[in-house]
């Protein structure tokens, strides 16, 4: 009968050692500013090694992929996969992405050049972004066996979309993410249903061009052409708020002998791109279409066809064509 008292005692200590171990580590992660959260995202995306099942869904349409995404040395290279469908891969790295249509034994090869924000969907300063966004921690949730930190990226106007992210606790990892329009409607989700980290090795997917090499044989490559210092034609007057150019390059028309030109604006997180063809083309897109979460508008401007599409707001696209003039 004495030794109860002291069995329960000891039980009741170590009880409280662990409740105050768990509630501390819980308030650690919890002391976490979102903006410190979306800094351990970015570095997840960059330094992590991992493979898994995740599934997308866009314009009510349900994609499953397989992905292995490997880092070695600074190097990165990605393998996508979907398993429903029309078989098809895409794979990424720093210099490159293949996409590989087995069926109709397409490849395609675009050239780029290497970049220090592969797979980074937030810039490095994420100060850029306070102008037009806010950021706020939602709370808690669990997605593919795992806990996660749901975090909010809230844009300030209609111009842009807003972000739901759900993090990783232990690693910062994105488990799913929600893409929502400019009044709060989710239009694209990806959410992982298996995950696996720290296993994928970058030389497996080297080892092969792609899982359907073997059906490509004597295919040649196409690569587009780019020219990211020649001369632009065109002046951008009166972007949309926090919208400027990143890229502007040349791609091979194979129905004129004139290139396309593609111009790319971003605010740090929503981008959007314009293209800009010689003459007019019967079968052209005209006026604005929306494809879930992807908004696209078509027209002339000065006797060029203009097509400009992204994820963001119709009217953030009509504020860029608007402004278009071309120069003397």
């Amino acid at each position: 009968m004495r030794q109860r008292p002291v069995r329960f005692f000891n039980r009741s200590i170590l009880f409280l050692f662990t409740a105050l171990i768990f509630n501390r580590a819980v308030w650690a992660e919890g002391d976490l500013s979102p903006r410190q959260w979306l800094e351990r995202m970015m570095d997840a995306v960059q330094q992590l090694s991992y493979q898994g099942t995740f599934i997308y869904l866009h314009d009510n349409q349900l994609e499953t992929m397989r992905i292995v995404h490997a880092v070695e040395d600074d190097r990165v290279r990605e393998s996508l996969v979907c398993l429903n469908g029309t078989p098809r891969e895409v794979i990424r790295d720093e210099d490159s992405v293949t996409c590989v249509i087995p069926e109709s034994k397409e490849v395609s090869v675009d050239r780029r050049p290497p970049s220090d924000k592969f797979l980074n969907l937030l810039p490095e300063d994420l100060e850029l972004l306070d102008d037009h966004y806010t950021f706020q921690i939602l709370g808690r949730s669990r997605i593919a066996n795992h806990q996660a930190q749901i975090v909010t990226i809230i844009p300030k106007d209609n111009l842009r979309y807003g972000y739901r992210f759900f993090l990783d606790t232990d690693t910062g990892l994105p488990l799913k993410s929600d893409l929502m329009n400019e009044v709060g409607e989710v239009v694209e989700q990806t959410m992982f249903t298996d995950l696996q980290m720290g296993i994928a090795e970058i030389n497996d997917i080297y080892r092969r061009k792609s899982i359907f090499t073997y059906q490509l044989k004597n295919h040649a490559d196409a690569v587009d052409t780019m020219d990211g210092d020649h001369v632009s034609r065109w002046d951008f007057q009166r972007l949309p708020s926090g919208f400027k150019m990143s890229l502007k390059h040349h791609l091979p028309d194979p129905e004129s002998l004139e290139p396309i030109e593609q111009y790319v604006f971003t605010d740090g997180l929503g981008s959007l791109s314009v293209f800009v063809e010689s003459g007019g083309r019967g079968e052209a897109l005209t006026g604005v279409s929306r494809l879930g979460a992807i908004n696209a508008w078509g027209g002339q401007v000065e006797g060029h066809q203009v097509t400009a599409v992204g994820e963001v707001p119709a009217v953030t696209l009509l504020g860029v064509v608007q402004g278009m003039q071309l120069k003397p």
